[in-house]
């Protein structure tokens, strides 16, 4: 009996060690594999909600967010879709509604808001069309109504 009770709290806290050394700490805006935060995670990260559904996913390199981060709905579908180049903003950044339906499209570089950005109502009718250079307002913003009819139309 004993040796039942001494090899079940050995395999117990061998699983309770291995579960902490695969956990993933967070300071600071980066990822790292130890409580001490002296080594930066790098790989694959998965957070799930509590149905067990998949909430985000994402590929780290040395502790920073790179390429797709998705964020999920707990229906399963995506509701935002980013890139990340070297833990900053780069590429598009897509969002949609609980149906499926692309909401807002956004373009980044090097963190900065750069390109164009269109929004669309839950119609499918495109509401604003922006761009930016270098993160400040460029080009010509178009503004239409919930008909689709122009409203506004302002240069920068």
């Amino acid at each position: 009996m004993k040796t039942n009770y001494f090899t079940f709290i050995f395999l117990f806290f061998s699983v309770l060690i291995a579960a902490q050394s695969s956990s993933i700490v967070q300071s600071e805006g980066l990822l790292f594999t130890d409580a001490s935060q002296t080594k930066l995670y790098s790989g694959e990260f998965k957070e799930f909600f509590q149905n067990g559904a998949l909430k985000l996913e994402m590929n780290i390199k040395d502790g920073k967010p790179e390429g797709a981060y998705i964020v999920y709905f707990s229906n399963g579908k995506p509701n935002e879709v980013r890139a990340y180049r070297n833990g900053e903003f780069h590429g598009l950044w897509r969002t949609y509604n609980e149906a499926g339906m692309l909401i807002s499209e956004a373009e980044y570089k090097n963190n900065k808001k750069h390109g164009n950005w269109h929004v669309w109502d839950e119609s499918g009718i495109m509401r604003y069309e922006m761009h930016y250079s270098n993160s400040k307002k460029s080009g010509t913003w178009y503004m239409w109504d919930e008909k689709g009819k122009l409203i506004s139309e302002k240069s920068y």
